[in-house]
């Protein structure tokens, strides 16, 4: 009898020891949030929803989706963000695609169409909203999208933004969410693209730069390196933009509109002082879930 031939065998990469190797290896590397990294980079590559991963632990990877996966990898260990390598954002339970040209949006964002939706429900007859820097259109669009499945009637919506970019992806995102023909897109420096003294706006939103120059400073690699800026850079005290859109929001407002603006976690006061200083009165400041100032609520009584 002959010998017998050993061939030696590929280890074999399962869901398991993939997401498990990867966390610990994104872990080492620093970067943040290493499991959920692994597990929405690997779905991605696998056509899966994370809770699918769950169910397939034991599915073995083919050689061309492990590369597609170290592919990823390299990616997320130059602290680019997850959501860039994917090229999509889920907001309001609704996908949003984004870029470089836009800013991610966060969970706590989603108080501002919660609030929008509650003056609404309250007052039907607010009828024309604008969003000012509006980015991926996440906001504008989420709003839309709530009123026209509750088949409200929504009135003159639009999203203004500086960047043409990000006009062009909030405009993709208003066409896969079928809210093209509901929401206007206008380039412009916050309320520049509207006449003033027309007062024809009676809902204002906006999530604008906040931050201070310090709090940009210590911001996380990834989002110094591939976010942009100017939509967080709020300058030295973080009240440059809240101050412009503040100012400028009581020549387009009519008597008895809203504004609703994301603030930083401290900026309660001053930004309450700022809008009682323009004609804003009442405001308040609704906190978020985790008890932090969120958002400046305040009516216009010019």
């Amino acid at each position: 009898m002959g010998e017998a031939t050993h061939k030696k065998t590929e280890p074999l990469w399962t869901v398991l020891k993939t997401v498990t190797w990867s966390r610990e290896y994104l872990q080492g590397k620093g970067v943040s949030e290493p499991r959920l990294s692994a597990e929405l980079l690997l779905g991605s590559v696998l056509g899966l929803e994370r809770l699918e991963l769950f169910l397939q632990f034991d599915r073995p990877l083919n050689p061309a989706e492990l590369g597609d996966f170290k592919a990823l990898l390299l990616r997320r260990i130059q602290n680019e963000p997850v959501a860039y390598i994917l090229g999509r954002k889920e907001f309001w339970s609704l996908s949003f695609a984004v870029n470089p040209s836009v800013l991610i949006p966060r969970p706590e964002t989603e108080l501002l169409v919660e609030e929008a939706l509650a003056l609404k429900q309250s007052d039907p007859s607010l009828k024309n909203t604008i969003e000012l820097g509006t980015g991926s259109g996440a906001v504008i669009i989420s709003l839309a999208k709530t009123l026209l499945n509750n088949t409200a009637e929504p009135g003159l919506m639009a999203g203004t933004d500086r960047s043409w970019p990000a006009l062009k992806t909030a405009e993709t995102n208003a066409r896969q969410h079928q809210v093209y023909q509901a929401v206007s897109f206008l380039q412009g420096n916050w309320l520049t693209p509207f006449a003033p003294q027309k007062k024809e706006i009676q809902l204002l939103i906006s999530n604008p730069p906040y931050l201070t120059r310090e709090e940009i400073r210590q911001l996380d690699p990834g989002i110094k390196k591939y976010e942009p800026l100017n939509a967080l850079d709020g300058g030295p005290d973080g009240l440059t933009a809240i101050r412009e859109i503040l100012g400028q929001a009581r020549h387009i407002l009519q008597p008895g509109g809203w504004v609703l603006l994301e603030i930083g976690e401290e900026q309660g006061p001053p930004v309450l002082e700022l809008a009682r200083r323009n004609g804003f009165d009442p405001a308040i400041i609704r906190p978020d879930y985790a008890g932090k100032d969120r958002v400046l609520k305040g009516q216009f009584n010019g």
